[in-house]
């Protein structure tokens, strides 16, 4: 093959960046809020997540997540019967403050400018940002981390259909993102021009049934929270002048969104395994 083509993209993810940052402030509002309410109790958490932010600079906590919430539970346990603090309103306010960490974080990573390779194709190798279906989480989070290699030999079919480009590798459909639709028809182009065959349409109703399922998925994850939070800020907030009980709502409303990621994960994973 001639020539070779290379995609960069800047700033990939800069706008999940801002919804990340916006997140973790209106979190961390809530646990500003909630020192107001009562500033004795407010003094342990606010100690603990001063604690973790120097913690976090020696080890990396996300690679020790597990542990770190064990130990978290345990602390929150003997300090809930030594200084008689509620456990869960402590538990509730540290995840909370601790999302002031996350907004510092965010706001670091949106001012660095830097620019990724999203896609290269050469005559011996090309590589794409290809998810699998169960990694929308992770994909959202970090998308470099899902950019992978194969080698261009192993194309059997390369296409365009309504979904945009459709590659698939040694009977494994690969989905490229990211991909404009000029970018797209640059890289069939490629094809073209180095006489290689394209193929019109592929039967893939399974990749199609998976893109679909993840749209229901992301309904599902997101829109559970939303209609259960506003449940208990009506019925048990008093429609929102109780600001306590409506502020944990909102707060277990988001802390419910990972946990139903989770859930669904190992539910597919099972079902792979079958």
């Amino acid at each position: 093959m001639k020539n070779s083509i290379q995609i960069e993209r800047k700033n990939l993810g800069k706008k999940g960046d801002y919804a990340t940052a916006i997140m973790f402030s209106l979190i961390s509002l809530l646990g500003i809020f909630s020192i107001f309410l009562d500033w004795k109790s407010s003094i342990a958490p606010l100690i603990c997540v001063v604690l973790t932010y120097f913690l976090n600079r020696k080890i990396m906590i996300l690679n020790h997540l597990k542990w770190f919430f064990i130990g978290l539970i345990f602390l929150a346990l003997l300090l809930s019967w030594l200084l008689q603090l509620s456990f869960w309103m402590f538990i509730l306010q540290f995840l909370a403050l601790t999302c002031i960490l996350g907004v510092i974080s965010s706001v670091n990573t949106i001012q660095d400018d830097h620019s990724n390779i999203i896609f290269s194709l050469n005559a011996d190798n090309f590589s794409c940002l290809c998810p699998g279906s169960n990694d929308y989480k992770g994909y959202a989070l970090n998308r470099m981390e899902y950019k992978k290699y194969f080698k261009t030999a192993d194309i059997e079919i390369i296409q365009q259909d309504k979904s945009g480009l459709l590659i698939v590798v040694k009977g494994e459909i690969l989905r490229p993102r990211e991909l404009t639709a000029p970018e797209i028809a640059q890289i069939l182009a490629y094809f073209k021009t180095n006489d290689i065959e394209l193929v019109e349409a592929i039967a893939s109703p399974n990749n199609y049934r998976e893109e679909r399922t993840l749209v229901g998925v992301k309904i599902l994850v997101f829109g559970i929270p939303c209609l259960l939070g506003a449940l208990l800020i009506y019925f048990l907030g008093d429609n929102g002048r109780n600001i306590v009980v409506s502020a944990i709502s909102i707060l277990l409303a988001i802390l419910l969104v990972p946990l139903l990621l989770k859930l669904i994960n190992i539910w597919n994973v099972s079902q792979k395994n079958k």
